[in-house]
């Protein structure tokens, strides 16, 4: 938490917009993520969040790997647009309060 305000903070600094300085992805639920987090539109790969190797062999393979090069592209660009180092504020955020996630037993 503390890397993503202080990203925010560098971009309210420069007066850039949203995705000025991060690129967000979603690759599970992010049901669990601060508000923040979820009010800001990410790139969405959870419908390819699949451990199977098996995936690789199919068309929705073929679809994720077309979604990581537009998103390559996206951060290559915030990249060349990235301001040079500076001493940047590190904002220390509060300890995320952690979900319960409930978990059957069989």
């Amino acid at each position: 938490m503390s890397e993503w305000e202080s990203f925010r903070e560098r971009e309210r600094i420069l007066n850039l917009p949203n995705h000025g300085l991060i690129a967000p992805i979603r690759y599970h639920d992010g049901e669990h993520f601060p508000e923040a987090a979820q009010n800001v539109q990410w790139a969405d790969f959870a419908p390819y969040a699949y451990t199977n190797k098996a995936f690789w062999d199919t068309e929705p393979a073929v679809e994720f790997e077309k979604h990581i090069k537009d998103f390559a592209k996206s951060v290559a660009s915030i990249v060349r647009r990235a301001p040079g180092f500076q001493e940047w504020p590190v904002v220390e955020a509060e300890p995320a309060v952690r979900a319960h996630v409930d978990l059957r037993r069989l």
